[in-house]
């Protein structure tokens, strides 16, 4: 599975570059494509009027302009019906894209936001299906999200029976592990969460300071049989690196990764 990125309309140049050479080439490989749609960098965030009321927010994600985007997405990585899946890990740590973070109700506004970005989810989610007939659709959490439990806003843990609904409608689920003390826990911990709604993906891996010691103390505990079979029991599917970074800083590094994937990864693979 090859992993790219799209943060900004600025990409849409760069990736139709990609349509007529290295993604029909990648699918004819066998191989799938992951795309990780992250808008938390994209647009103006503040007041947002909606269906639901005001929002506040980054306003890109409840665009039409981005449902514009998502169609010339879909158009671009599209591939053929019954062959290699196209992944989209649609609004990765969308936690963070309303005024509050990670908890479904600190303010009306928030509130509001959420369930407008639940609703151009599912409208982004129909536009990939109709236009790339292999598309398989999540939406991104961020891996924090299970670590604390605050009821009264409905943060943490408490935040997810609020997105049940669309988690229902998708294809799988998925998240990133980018914590920098730890994050095999927090893989077992999200994938009991989110598993009770479909297959589940490691969407990006990497300690956000780039620790290596924590990225090797992480893979030491990923790549063990009792730790695979605790994981994939609950319906861990797939883990997509951030980058090379790591795996590259020597042959150690590397020679891990190549162990751990040789022994427990399949390809090409038809979740």
């Amino acid at each position: 599975m090859f992993t790219t990125w799209y943060n900004s309309p600025s990409d849409l140049g760069f990736l139709r570059d990609w349509a007529s050479n290295r993604i029909p080439q990648t699918y004819a490989s066998g191989r799938s494509i992951h795309l990780v749609v992250w808008l938390d960098g994209t647009g103006k965030v503040g007041t947002n009027q909606t269906s639901h009321g005001p929002a506040c927010g980054r306003d890109y994600p409840l665009s039409t302009a981005f449902l514009d985007d998502t169609r010339q997405l879909a158009d671009i990585f599209k591939g053929a019906a019954g062959g290699p899946p196209l992944y989209v890990t649609l609004f990765t740590e969308f936690q963070t894209y309303a005024c509050q973070t990670n908890a479904w109700a600190p303010s009306p506004e928030v509130t509001n936001y959420y369930l407008a970005l639940k609703d151009k989810y599912l409208a982004a989610m129909s536009i990939f299906h109709s236009v790339a007939p292999n598309a398989k659709v999540s939406l991104g959490w961020g891996g924090w999200q299970a670590r604390y439990d605050d009821p009264s806003t409905g943060g943490g843990r408490s935040m997810f029976p609020y997105f049940a609904d669309v988690m229902r409608q998708s294809d799988f689920q998925s998240f990133q592990a980018m914590q920098s003390d730890s994050n095999s826990q927090d893989i077992l911990d999200m994938t009991r969460m989110l598993g009770q709604y479909g297959p589940v993906m490691v969407a990006h891996f990497k300690p956000d300071n780039g620790s290596q010691k924590t990225w090797t103390a992480d893979l030491k505990t990923l790549f063990t049989d009792a730790y695979i079979r605790q994981a994939t029991s609950m319906g861990l599917f797939a883990l997509s690196f951030m980058d090379q970074v790591n795996l590259a800083t020597d042959p150690t590094a590397l020679s891990l990764v190549r162990s751990g994937i040789d022994k427990y990864g399949v390809f090409p693979t038809a979740r």
